[in-house]
């Protein structure tokens, strides 16, 4: 088996600097990283993972617990957040919850049996505490109430939901019904209260009955059905991407005219965003920054252990396309 010995002397460089590019552990020049990585290549050198661990007692690992690896916002994560890791000598071992608390607590016992070097955690609900009982550095992303105890990353969920509902009562609608999952996640709950704060802005009164919550089941598209009916709204303002989504389903099952009969302003961007016809108006989330902030706190707190925790809160953006029009 060929040795770090060998991968050095065929690149030309010394054995530290086969360490550095291998480990992330310091900046090489992308000549000198091309020149190792070649040589790796062509011997076919194999670190030693466990030997590398027993030395730094780092297994330059992160562990990554998401909610749910169907839904394009959290897969957006999980590659915003492996690119990061990776670019600084990191590895992500992945997990999904399925929005099931209890498989939640026993996929976080698990990533931390596999001694990684810290967690970054999408929960299932507000408050998981007993993350600060397992020893290790945590991050919590997107979902991110209930505690302050961890490093958290989201985003102004008020102020994005504010804009967007500026926009729609700038469009002249004033009937504007929000679709939600869940009210039982403080990050929903905030996309309420920007919703409000815009309402009042213009001197509306809110009207909790426009707020339904929908649910995380694929069958939550009945309980948009029966909203619309109910409620008769000019514009939809659906607070998430799979919400989004059962929002279009309810209003071709409806035969509205859409947007000329009503409107649908979107949470999230992705991909079929700009296939369907009209293509959808939506806030727009930083996954990329997001990804980026959670990776580079965690691994700040490797680095500092007793630095106070930090909360980062990022803009969003509004993407304008055709999916609104004046009532």
């Amino acid at each position: 088996m060929p040795t770090i010995k060998d991968v050095a002397k065929l690149a030309g460089v010394s054995i530290a600097t086969v360490s550095n590019v291998l480990s992330g552990g310091r900046y090489v020049s992308p000549e000198l990283r091309g020149a190792v990585l070649g040589a790796v290549r062509s011997l076919g050198y194999v670190p030693n993972g466990v030997a590398q661990s027993l030395r730094s007692r780092r297994t330059q690992t992160l562990g990554l617990l998401i909610p749910e690896i169907t839904n394009p916002f959290f897969s957006g994560l999980v590659k915003a957040i492996e690119r990061s890791a990776r670019e600084r000598g990191y590895q992500v071992l992945l997990s999904s919850s399925e929005e099931n608390p209890d498989l939640e607590f026993d996929l976080t016992l698990s990533l931390a049996s596999r001694q990684v070097d810290g967690l970054i955690v999408i929960p299932t609900h507000d408050s998981p505490e007993y993350l600060g009982r397992l020893g290790l550095p945590v991050v919590l992303l997107d979902r991110i109430g209930g505690t302050e105890r961890f490093d958290r990353v989201g985003v102004d969920n008020v102020g994005a939901a504010r804009i967007g509902t500026e926009f729609l009562l700038s469009q002249g609608h004033r009937r504007i019904l929000l679709l939600a999952s869940t009210l039982e996640l403080s990050n929903i709950r905030e996309r309420v209260e920007g919703y409000k704060q815009a309402l009042e802005g213009v001197n509306l009164k809110y009207d909790p009955e426009l707020v339904v919550a929908c649910g995380r089941e694929a069958s939550a598209v009945g309980v948009a059905l029966e909203a619309i009916q109910k409620h008769r709204p000019t514009a939809l303002f659906a607070a998430t991407n799979r919400i989004s989504l059962l929002a279009v389903q309810a209003i071709r099952e409806l035969g509205l005219a859409f947007p000329q009969q009503i409107s649908l302003l979107g949470f999230d961007d992705f991909e079929w965003s700009t296939l369907l016809e009209p293509y959808l108006t939506t806030v727009v989330q930083p996954l990329e920054a997001l990804g980026a902030t959670a990776c580079g706190l965690l691994l700040e707190r490797l680095r500092e252990p007793s630095r106070p925790p930090q909360t980062v809160l990022l803009p969003c953006d509004l993407a304008v396309r055709q999916s609104v029009a004046r009532p």
